[in-house]
């Protein structure tokens, strides 16, 4: 009698494991195409916009393009990585290749998530979470020529806390926070972490000397700060949820404040000039797997979704906007989606593919 209770014990939680496996892979999930207004594809990045930053007094954009992630024996890398420039002032739907100055690229510059500070003489700093080809990972700095239209190497930083960095976001001339999406360096290791629910990633802030942990043992994927660096976004992409904490700068801590459920798994973030909360997000995660296990592949496509957060008070509760849903066609596993001209366009990024350009012209506000 022990044994059977037992065994129907063990069934239940295996059926249990099963059914919540299938959901977190989104396999009862399809996409409805819709989108705000014209789209068109910017020339020039081919290989992934993943993170898009805007420099609203500069109006310009850059976009880290080339990313590299749990590279695949049988698949080399043949590309290399760029960050290109995009002048939001004009529709010439092209994007500039930015050369980097006194960079030593040894084992390849494949960048990943980005942030920006801006210099007490107005220049803009680039913090750029890069991967080598072998998978070695740092944070780089770079500082943006505008005469010259080049990047200017500033700093390499590697640290035994930047386990798998995803994003970055700068909260000084050499300070950061940083966002480690899990800690496995391989394909079937990182099967195994995201199966098991046992995370070894989480969020590190980096002071300019030294590295301290602030969440461990989860999976920080993009992370932002408010326009007042109160307030910190979090995407628990794995539990396809936003988690929203208290950032306290001068004593180096976070505190949590809630968890928004998103039932989308959210990349990089954008806060625009209204204190909305943007992101890029990979609504059927088994599809973005497939599409990440070869992005050299043009046959294997991600559905994406670009949505709007709008907070509370309290930050207890949000309402969401859907802008725009794609089955992958157009727009192939997105990233974030970043507003500019008053709301009239956005730029949309994606791992491994194009950036999108468009219109928006459809309204936003309901109530």
């Amino acid at each position: 009698m022990l044994l059977k209770i037992v065994g129907l014990a063990l069934l239940a939680i295996m059926v249990q494991f099963g059914f919540k496996t299938l959901l977190m892979f989104d396999v009862n999930k399809r996409i409805y195409n819709h989108r705000p207004g014209v789209c068109r594809k910017i020339e020039g990045p081919v290989h992934g916009s993943e993170d898009i930053i805007i420099v609203e007094a500069k109006q310009i954009a850059f976009a880290s393009s080339g990313i590299v992630w749990l590279p695949r024996p049988e698949t080399p890398i043949t590309w290399k990585g760029e960050i290109f420039l995009y002048d939001l002032k004009t529709r010439t739907y092209k994007a500039e290749s930015l050369p980097i100055r006194n960079l030593e690229d040894v084992d390849g510059f494949h960048p990943h998530g980005m942030s920006y500070w801006t210099l007490p003489d107005g220049r803009v700093r680039l913090f750029v979470v890069v991967h080598s080809k072998s998978f070695h990972h740092s944070i780089v700095l770079l500082d943006f020529d505008e005469k010259r239209r080049e990047l200017v190497h500033v700093r390499t930083i590697r640290d035994e806390k930047f386990v798998r960095p995803n994003d970055v976001v700068a909260t000084g001339e050499e300070s950061f926070l940083v966002s480690n999406d899990g800690g496995a360096q391989t394909v079937n290791a990182n099967a195994f972490e995201a199966i098991s629910g046992l995370y070894k990633g989480g969020l590190v802030y980096y002071d300019g000397e030294l590295s301290h942990h602030l969440l461990g043992d989860t999976v920080a994927n993009g992370i932002i700060l408010s326009r007042d660096q109160k307030t910190l976004f979090v995407s628990h992409i794995n539990k396809e949820t936003i988690g929203i904490y208290e950032w306290d700068q001068a004593n180096i801590a976070t505190r949590r404040i809630s968890e928004i459920h998103t039932l989308t798994g959210c990349d990089n973030f954008y806060v625009d000039e209204s204190d909305h909360l943007w992101s890029g997000c990979h609504p059927v995660l088994k599809d973005a797997i497939g599409h990440l296990s070869n992005p050299s592949d043009l046959s294997l496509v991600a559905p994406s979704q670009v949505l709007r957060f709008t907070f509370s008070k309290d930050f207890q509760t949000a309402e969401l906007v859907e802008l725009l849903a794609d089955d992958g066609r157009l727009i192939s596993a997105s990233t974030v989606g970043c507003p500019f001209d008053g709301g009239k366009q956005i730029l949309i990024g994606t791992v491994a593919r194009d950036l999108i350009h468009c219109d928006v012209s459809v309204p936003l506000d309901f109530y």
